[in-house]
């Protein structure tokens, strides 16, 4: 997975209503969006709003020992703790392969023989009717 799950047990240790609420976002799909850039270590979001049609913007920035070293969400309680921050963060864990950052392809490519350069005669060579024509076109 691209992001620990860390930073997740981190951010709700000792708050069981935290953890369950941001669990139950993430199984009924309220994050919207989901972007991650571990230059950076910089996590952006949007989580559906529990019981309203809203959307609430995140912007977290991921410390050192896996732990949320700044985080705001424009959610009422977003300056603190609050389950869009932590659905984010489990949503990360959960959903976002390798494959998902920003640029891994390019960083880790897999390593293959190079491909052959093939000429046109040998993609298409002349099938045996025609090549013996043209031979007897040559004689006259």
């Amino acid at each position: 997975m691209a992001l620990s799950i860390l930073y997740w047990l981190n951010f709700v240790s000792g708050t069981k209503k935290l953890h369950q609420k941001s669990e139950v976002a993430v199984k009924s799909e309220h994050v919207l969006k989901f972007l991650y850039d571990p230059e950076l270590r910089h996590v952006q979001g949007r989580v559906q709003a529990s019981m309203r049609d809203r959307s609430y913007h995140i912007n977290i920035t991921l410390g050192d020992n896996y732990t949320v070293e700044d985080s705001i969400c424009d959610c009422v309680n977003g300056q603190d703790k609050c389950h869009h921050k932590a659905s984010l963060l489990l949503y990360g864990y959960k959903n976002v392969s390798k494959t998902d950052v920003r640029e891994s392809w390019i960083k880790h490519p897999k390593s293959g023989p190079p491909k052959k350069t093939m000429t046109m005669d040998e993609l298409f060579p002349p099938t045996p009717k025609l090549a013996n024509y043209s031979h007897a076109m040559d004689s006259f």
